[in-house]
């Protein structure tokens, strides 16, 4: 009876493995043609047409810098409609509304020269022989155009911002120029070992929302107290 039960199964095994069944030769993956980028270049002139050097542009999240002729280039701009920006210190920034289809000439005029000014100070510790300055402190400046909105990729949020960065000497002092004047701007500062001394931020939204406001009117002194963890 064993025998019989253990040939019947094999017989069974032999029928499945020989039968019509047939495995499917793999698939090669479907391979995606990538989104088409184009290049997008131009001259970025001020108002009486002289090209200008050392301004940011910036189309659909790619930035470039002009050089001596006023002129830039930016590579692999993906397919977009939206917002474009011509910012340098100085400058009235330019904004506008942009469509790239295909490789694209965006020339440039910036607006008129506004007041720039100076923020500096000194950041130190108090200690028990009094206040002690503090080298190496990473010191960082956000400067925002006050402009109106322009909708539908421009909101009030600092559509235009300039973002500088420095470190602290052995005196403690930091110092940052081509500032915007008024209430768009704030500072923050960072090192290790050292508790962040704005705290919660009360600064405009957008970036540098986590930092100290500071308004500018002029040349602007702005010291900074740091205590250890």
């Amino acid at each position: 009876m064993y025998r019989l039960t253990l040939t019947a199964t094999l017989g069974l095994v032999m029928t499945a493995c020989s039968g019509g069944n047939v495995v499917p030769a793999p698939t090669s993956p479907t391979v995606l043609a990538p989104d088409p980028t184009f290049t997008v270049s131009g001259v970025v002139v001020g108002q009486a047409g002289v090209p200008v050097e050392g301004v940011s542009v910036r189309v659909a999240s790619k930035q470039a810098t002009t050089d001596g002729s006023g002129r830039y280039t930016l590579l692999e701009v993906p397919r977009s409609y939206g917002a474009a920006s011509a910012v340098k210190a100085g400058y009235a920034a330019t904004r506008e509304i942009l469509t790239v289809s295909s490789d694209t000439r965006f020339d440039v005029q910036l607006g008129p020269r506004v007041a720039i000014h100076a923020l500096s100070g000194v950041v130190s510790e108090m200690t028990a022989i009094g206040l002690i300055p503090i080298e190496g402190v990473l010191v960082e400046e956000y400067s925002c155009e006050e402009v109106s909105p322009l909708p539908p990729f421009f909101s009030s949020t600092c559509p235009v911002v300039i973002y500088q960065v420095t470190t602290t000497d052995k005196q403690g002092r930091y110092s940052f120029s081509g500032l915007y004047s008024g209430k768009g701007n704030t500072i923050g500062v960072s090192k290790e070992g050292f508790e962040d001394p704005f705290g919660i931020s009360n600064g405009p939204e957008g970036p540098g929302a986590n930092n100290q406001a500071v308004t500018i009117d002029g040349n602007t002194r702005f010291d900074i107290q740091l205590v250890r963890r």
